[in-house]
């Protein structure tokens, strides 16, 4: 598994543009008033990048190296959701100590918009691994149907519950501590979910 981590590390390395790229965002959201949408932009977009690697394991050549070397489907599958979630929610909080510094935000606000920014990392990976595994190259597609599904449902569950007892008010009035366990109970459903997917069609393809 150490083998399979360096390699991404590596290929993560080699991919200087998008680094500088990700280098100048994340300074311009953490300098400017756009700095909570920096903190919950930048992981997911960083999550992204790492799970999509996966396509290039995916290719014949690098899939009969890949899978010749010690160790099981359940660790690669390990490898990759370790390797997209852990470095882009150490992102999140970087970015929201920088913000917190620069634009004097309370504690309580500071953990709130991590615990927010590593949800939706969490959410993004989830996603991002089983769909680039099961569609392969028709992956971009799939992703776009599938997030456009998520965010529609989103705004008519929002929107048909407005109001005074609606879901945003709930939200609001709910203690933080429960806002906590229900995100972390979430992305905990999520990601196993997602987990047993990715290795289930890892699987079916005979990888």
């Amino acid at each position: 598994m150490r083998g399979l981590l360096a390699r991404d590390v590596i290929a993560m390395g080699k991919n200087r543009a998008f680094l500088l790229v990700a280098l100048a965002l994340c300074v311009f959201y953490t300098v400017s008033d756009m700095y909570v949408t920096g903190v919950l932009l930048m992981p997911m977009l960083l999550a992204t990048v790492c799970g999509n690697m996966i396509r290039n394991d995916l290719s014949a050549p690098i899939r009969r190296m890949l899978f010749s070397m010690p160790f099981s489907r359940e660790q690669y599958v390990a490898e990759k959701y370790l390797v997209s979630i852990v470095p882009s929610c150490l992102l999140a909080f970087v970015l929201q100590a920088l913000s917190a510094v620069i634009h004097r935000q309370s504690v309580a606000q500071s953990a709130m918009v991590v615990a927010c920014a590593t949800l939706l990392t969490v959410l993004t990976v989830s996603i991002e691994i089983p769909v680039n595994i099961i569609f392969r190259d028709r992956a971009q597609i799939a992703r776009v149907c599938i997030l456009a599904i998520v965010f529609t449902l989103v705004v008519l569950a929002v929107s048909l519950d407005m109001g005074a007892d609606g879901l945003l008010a709930t939200i609001v009035s709910t203690p933080s501590w429960a806002l906590y366990g229900i995100g972390a109970a979430l992305g905990a459903a999520v990601l196993v979910v997602s987990a047993i997917v990715s290795r289930h069609a890892l699987r079916s393809a005979q990888l």
